[in-house]
């Protein structure tokens, strides 16, 4: 009988900061946002508390390795809990956008600091062998947070108030930062461990670096910040504007908050799934499927009418299939393209230009709804912007193996 790995734990911890930190922090903003522009700001200005979130979340990040050295992992992550909690009681004040930009700007913070640049790093430190399994079982947090808090959230605003849930959702995190801080060790060595398949081979798992790879070139790395641009400002867009896509064509708000809880429980099963697939089919091949996946899911508002809710739930469906890719495939693409002593290093890059395609795209959707009454042409813009990202993407695969064949 194989002996448990506490590593599995470090995997369960991960996938609570995803739920907690990239989910109920950053994701259900989507949940709120109706609600916050019915209080009088209009729809640029609703925007902008999703472009601030993802400016702090992209300086957040610039900082994290400097933060995280003088800190630890772990107390580096309690801290950036308990400012994502200090964000959930401003925005449970409200009074106006300046109110909810500082709130924005400190969910953003508790973002960077406490969700997916030190999971990556905790998952790097505590898994040899299936990787992929341990990011996708870790992502499949933010999944989670939209099947689990979705109803919850829009029930406690119709019932009660919008500051009650958000005073809800500021207890959570604090228990939940504290929670994960007792769990966490920044290392195997911190309780006299190795990490996990270290120094055995498994037949169904595949070593995370399969071949050395070369040191990424400056036009590689440039290159990949492109890539996560339209990443980062796709998937970061799409899922803050799911439920005012549907108001503004039509539906009601439960039914928004409906179709946001299923592509919750779709996005949770997916990215579970993806590093699997990951493993087997490897990161390039499962980045077609995926990207091609979510594509196909933001077309699918052109059957959206304001009467018929079937093709706002195909859109929910393939949309959580597809943005799987956001969370999972960055720290695979980064394990795959650059060599093991710049994995760190390439994570934050990845995940400083993904949080700036945020900044640079989460205002547009705000910006055209003002202009034209409608959110439809902002997901053509995702689409389009995924199938560069998929492009610039099998660009670098070739370009980084013709490299290492040389």
């Amino acid at each position: 009988m194989k002996r448990f790995h506490y590593a599995w734990v470090i995997c369960l911890a991960c996938l609570w900061m995803y739920l907690c930190y990239v989910g109920l922090l950053s994701n259900l903003l989507t949940i709120y946002l109706p609600f916050i522009e019915a209080t009088g700001i209009s729809h640029s200005a609703g925007s902008a508390i999703l472009s601030i979130r993802s400016l702090f979340s992209f300086l957040s990040t610039i900082l994290a390795g400097w933060y995280f050295q003088k800190l630890s992992l772990r107390t580096g992550i309690l801290i950036g809990a308990l400012i994502g909690t200090a964000s959930a009681v401003i925005f449970s004040i409200g009074g106006g956008p300046f109110v909810y930009y500082i709130a924005a700007a400190l969910a953003g913070i508790g973002y960077g600091f406490s969700s997916v640049y030190p999971a990556s790093i905790l998952l790097a430190n505590w898994f040899h062998i299936r990787r992929g399994l341990a990011f996708g079982i870790s992502a499949s947090g933010s999944g989670l947070a939209y099947l689990v808090f979705s109803p919850l959230l829009s029930r406690i605003i119709l019932s009660s108030s919008l500051t009650k849930a958000f005073l809800a959702q500021a207890a959570f995190l604090a228990v939940s930062g504290l929670a994960v801080y007792l769990v966490v060790r920044d290392y195997p060595e911190d309780m006299g461990l190795r990490p996990y398949g270290e120094g055995r081979q498994e037949e169904s798992a595949r070593p995370t670096q399969r071949r050395a790879v070369p040191p990424l070139s400056p036009f590689l790395l440039g290159m990949l910040a492109l890539i996560m641009l339209f990443v980062g400002g796709a998937g970061l867009s799409f899922s803050g504007h799911l439920s005012v896509l549907a108001t503004t064509c039509g539906y009601a708000h439960e039914l928004a908050a409906k179709v946001v809880s299923l592509f919750g429980f779709v996005l949770f099963a997916s990215k579970m799934l993806a590093g699997g697939i990951a493993d087997r089919i490897g990161p390039r091949n499962s980045s077609i499927l995926f990207c091609v996946t979510f594509a196909l899911g933001c077309a699918a508002v052109l059957g959206m009418n304001g009467i018929n809710a079937f093709w706002y739930y195909v859109l929910a469906i393939l949309l959580g299939i597809g943005a799987a890719i956001c969370t999972v495939g960055p720290p695979l693409w980064a394990g795959e393209l650059a060599p093991a002593e710049e994995y760190a290093r390439t994570v934050k890059w990845l995940q400083v230009f993904y949080n700036l395609g945020g900044i640079v795209f989460n205002v547009v959707p705000g910006i055209i709804a003002d202009r034209t009454g409608e959110y439809k042409t902002s997901f053509f813009l995702f689409a389009a912007m995924m199938l560069s990202a998929l492009f610039l993407l099998l660009w670098a695969y070739r370009k980084q193996h013709s490299a290492q064949a040389c």
